[in-house]
């Protein structure tokens, strides 16, 4: 089961058959969701009835309210089954619920989409509560539109993964999906966009409007279908937690009503960077009239107002902007918490709380206001310090738009690598974290952002099984979770998912070959693995492998040459995946050591210098911490080779999105020394166009390359010049150093 109950035994006593005709107990109508999802599950009509006493003789469920496992919290549970009872009891109705999802999956896979005349539930006893009050997973409906369909189909996988909030991301700077009937201008216009052959949706973007004979993409919910679904939510025990962004992330809305830009010294409109006008009380106006409907439609205690990544350059140049920071003694963050902090208390006065993104704490944000974070591992505890209750979003781990594997054969993501064991072994507390911190943790959630993510299959294809590591995160008790055990529940939990139709990510079976130069002999040492247990076939001599051809994997080994590896996975005689091709490339500096003249970002130092000759190319994925980061300068490295050797070339193999502000470096220098000291100049290269400082969204990856005479040296330097572009702070990646 998944999650792991907290408490599970087996009885030594026969089955309880389950058949249409077995009667269902219950003493209270707030049971009925429960026996709803009951048949649901079984596909039988089971009839139910209050009733004090079980019928003399008869096989039955009986739901139950007990005070007495108040400690299990209203969502935990105890399950009792044998040969002629099923018990459920809980002191909440979403316990009960939860334990309807616990048979679920006591029952065969095929019942998803079987209709079966009688189901067998095994002899067991279990305790079970959640460790988190929030359980969240987020969608966002602003970059791609998704049907009504799936947003309660993707209620249903919530509900089946024990998960009870979903974060419904109806706003951004590209797209506005809630209906609002005192601005209708927002949906007539902001819903959609004018579609523009080869640019991303985000490139260039122009609201369509009536009228328009240019392609549109787009859509919105109407406040009916925003009922019928926070309706359709409830009837499961999720919370639907809308976001509507401010003061940023809102360039749609000022394509809708572009009066409310603010206007510099001279007058002028100032362009639109997606931030609302601070000082401007039609900003204020529109904002309140869009969360007096939003309190209408979303019973939630949480409504999310987004706050992250304000542009405050308007600010700085708006006139009667300028003239309030004065007159309130603010800088721009100040402004920021004031225009915030005026959004607090107007939701207060709706009985509702704020919860917003965690750059929301830059100024001085109300203490009764919540944060949703979203940046890495090293930044939970602050966050936790500074005293708000805080959801997790942690953006290295539980970001689901990035990859899943390493392989080519991923579709185009985000970036980042958060593969199923990555999620699994996250611990939301850090090892530093106080009573109080852990008072203060509401609970976790993972985020999906829909860049790269057109329809549902896709989205199903980025958050699945990850959704399943997730809901042990946030279910189980800390310490109890196992990975093994995770892994030999997930081969029953994707026959679930296929039954279910559920386009799930292959990536878990996908072989990672992994290069590592041995310390022994210093070949190339080629160890590969998948995630979930699987067969491993490969080749070395170009071949593909196939269930017929290739070497079956048992052990890593060593090459001593360049060649290509290709490996796919197998089980029960089938071949899992397409294959995986990685290229082995052997060169003269092969662990070598490295020192770094120029210090990478924390977050992309890799391994330290060492990554660099470590003969573990890092492929496209440039988050999958096999990549050297240096941000604003250039590189610089010295290679210092075991003995003197003689060289004739060097390659510095680099990463280039744009999108994400890593460039390739425009020049690249090399000198070379037998000391260490006394080094002189080999060769320059240097690229023949000037920088772009356009963005594109493609990842390129190549090596620069420079050839001179052979000559013999032990220290190689290399120094790359990064790509200056105004305004942006540039990375320069690189994963290895070749020498040849």
């Amino acid at each position: 089961m998944i999650p792991q109950p907290w408490q599970l035994t087996t009885k030594e006593t026969p089955d309880f058959i389950l058949k249409t005709s077995t009667p269902v107990i219950i003493s209270d109508s707030t049971m009925l969701p429960a026996v709803e999802q009951l048949r649901r599950t079984t596909k039988m009509n089971l009839p139910a009835s209050f009733a004090s006493s079980s019928p003399t003789g008869k096989k039955v469920i009986r739901f139950q309210y007990n005070p007495a496992l108040d400690s299990l919290t209203n969502e935990g549970y105890t399950l009792s089954i044998d040969q002629k009872q099923v018990l459920i009891q809980s002191s909440g109705a979403a316990g009960l619920f939860y334990a309807v999802e616990t048979i679920r999956q006591l029952l065969p896979a095929t019942v998803e989409k079987d209709t079966l005349p009688a189901l067998a539930l095994p002899a067991v006893e279990i305790t079970d509560k959640p460790r988190f009050r929030w359980r969240g997973m987020h969608l966002d409906v602003s970059r791609h539109f998704m049907p009504v369909d799936f947003i309660k189909k993707y209620i249903d996988y919530l509900a089946m993964h024990k998960l009870n909030v979903f974060h419904w991301h109806l706003v951004d700077g590209i797209g506005w999906r809630i209906e609002i009937k005192s601005h209708p201008r927002l949906t007539e216009w902001g819903a959609w966009r004018v579609v523009k052959p080869g640019k991303m949706p985000w490139q260039d973007f122009e609201v369509w409007k009536p009228g328009d004979n240019r392609p549109k993409y787009g859509g919105f919910y109407t406040q009916k279908q925003i009922k019928e679904i926070v309706a359709y939510a409830k009837k499961r025990f999720v919370t639907v937690v809308p976001e509507i962004e401010l003061p940023g992330h809102s360039e749609v809305v000022f394509q809708c009503y572009p009066q409310l830009l603010g206007k510099d010294k001279n007058g002028k409109r100032l362009p639109n960077t997606g931030v609302y006008c601070a000082s401007n009380p039609a900003s204020y106006q529109l904002l309140e009239d869009v969360i007096d409907e939003v309190v209408q439609l979303f019973p939630s205690k949480y409504i999310h107002i987004g706050g992250d990544e304000v542009n405050k350059s308007n600010w700085k140049k708006c006139v009667s902007c300028q003239k309030l920071m004065r007159e309130k003694h603010l800088t721009p963050n100040g402004l920021q918490s004031y225009f915030i902090n005026h959004f607090d208390k107007y939701l207060k006065s709706k009985g509702r709380k704020l919860i917003g993104w965690h750059e929301i704490l830059q100024g001085k944000l109300s203490p009764t206001a919540s944060i949703m974070y979203w940046g890495g591992e090293d930044g939970v505890k602050r966050v936790l310090d500074k005293g708000h209750p805080t959801v997790l979003t942690t953006g290295s781990v539980l970001y689901f738009d990035h990859y899943q594997s390493l392989s080519d054969n991923e579709p185009r993501a985000f970036g980042g690598y958060s593969p199923l064991k990555k999620v699994y072994d996250y611990e939301p507390l850090p090892k530093n974290a106080t009573p109080a911190d852990a008072s203060r943790l509401l609970g976790v959630q993972a985020n999906v952002w829909t860049e790269y993510m057109p329809n549902a299959k896709h989205v199903e294809y980025m958050v699945f099984p990850r959704m399943a590591a997730l809901s042990e995160i946030a279910w189980q008790q800390k310490g109890t979770k196992n990975w093994h055990r995770f892994q030999s529940k997930m081969e029953r939990m994707l026959s679930r998912y296929r039954e279910l139709n559920i386009n799930y990510a292959p990536s878990a079976y996908r072989p990672t070959i992994n290069f590592s130069v041995s310390p022994e002999n210093k070949k190339l040492k080629v160890d590969i693995t998948t995630e979930l247990p699987a067969g491993i076939i490969y080749t070395t001599d170009g071949s593909v492998p196939t269930l017929n051809n290739g070497i079956h994997y048992t052990q890593p080994f060593l090459l001593d040459h360049s060649t290509t590896v290709k490996a796919i996975s197998v089980k029960d005689s089938v071949a899992l995946v397409k294959p995986e091709i990685k290229k082995a490339i052997v060169h003269k500096a092969r662990g070598a050591k490295v020192i770094l003249k120029s210090k990478p970002t924390a977050q992309y130092s890799a391994h330290g210098g060492q990554t660099l000759t470590d003969l573990d190319f890092g492929g496209d994925k440039w988050g999958n911490g096999k990549w050297i980061g240096v941000i604003g300068k250039d590189f610089d490295a010295i290679v210092q080779l075991d003995s003197v050797m003689n060289v004739h070339e060097v390659g510095l193999n680099c990463l280039e999105d744009s999108g994400a502000g890593i460039r390739f470096p425009v020049g690249m220098d090399v000198w070379l020394s037998e000391d260490g000291r006394n080094y002189r100049h080999v060769k320059s290269w240097k690229q023949a166009e000037p920088a772009n400082p356009k963005t594109s969204p493609e990842i390129k990856v190549k090596t620069i390359r420079v050839d001179f005479p052979e000559q013999a040296c032990r220290y190689i330097r290399v120094k790359a010049k990064y790509a200056h572009v105004p305004h942006q702070g540039v990375f320069i990646f690189t994963d290895e150093i070749e020498v040849y």
